[in-house]
């Protein structure tokens, strides 16, 4: 496997900075390489194709982050993905699609993956994505972000839509908290957040603990994607 010819130097590494990249296409798996090898904050301690059978040398590389790269939704993708969050969960998963897409988001987090950026990204919002990633926060696609409040704007206005059981049985959140949940879709930090709705961060700190105690789920991204769940039926 060409994951086993990396240089020495590679292969020690700081296992909270190391990268497996998971491509094909061995052009863009080298231009990957180098940008982390130039960015010096991460390191690649091994990589595949995604036709090898790579799973034992991603163990045996221990590496923190995992990046699908070149990802286009296949179901054989979808399974090794869910696989590798099974058998090693503390490995965080990041895909870089083709092809942008809200079902393919969506299925990518279920998953188990805690990244979702375009393949084009710029090298600069790649960096920041895996440097939230790597410190255990979530990072998604800017365009994802029309569609989470589309989403969560849609679960406000079905707490006037005739369903079999009412919305409040299923999702039991306040309408300040959809309001604040929906903003913080947007925003990255308590603070943005709190300057949109003229609160202090402190308040938007409490008001999401709140959420994600209600969900049973520990960030953003687990929150909307568990509202997602809660509803019946939806169409946007």
């Amino acid at each position: 496997m060409y994951c086993c010819s990396l240089p020495n130097e590679l292969l020690k590494c700081d296992n909270a900075n190391a990268v497996y990249l998971v491509e094909s296409d061995k052009i863009v798996r080298s231009n990957l390489r180098q940008h982390f090898k130039r960015t010096r904050k991460f390191c690649v301690v091994g990589e595949a194709a995604y036709e090898e059978n790579y799973t034992d040398s991603l163990y045996e590389s221990s590496p923190n982050i995992v990046i699908f790269s070149s990802f286009c939704g296949s179901d054989k993708q979808y399974e090794q993905i869910k696989k590798i969050h099974c058998e090693s969960p503390l490995i965080k998963k990041v895909v870089l699609s083709k092809s942008v897409d809200e079902a393919e988001f969506c299925t990518s987090v279920i998953a188990g993956v805690k990244g979702y950026c375009s393949l084009k990204c710029e090298p600069d919002e790649l960096l920041r994505a895996i440097e939230l990633i790597a410190r255990g926060n979530s990072y998604y696609d800017n365009s994802m972000s029309n569609f989470i409040c589309r989403l969560i704007t849609h679960m406000n206005q079905m707490h006037q839509l005739p369903i079999d059981k009412p919305i409040e049985e299923q999702i039991d959140l306040t309408d300040r908290e959809l309001e604040v949940i929906s903003i913080a879709a947007k925003c990255d930090d308590y603070e943005d957040i709190g300057r949109v709705l003229c609160i202090s961060k402190h308040t938007v700190k409490m008001h999401l603990t709140s959420i994600y105690k209600k969900l049973g789920v520990k960030n953003k991204l687990q929150a909307i994607l568990k509202l997602q769940n809660k509803i019946y039926e939806f169409k946007f």
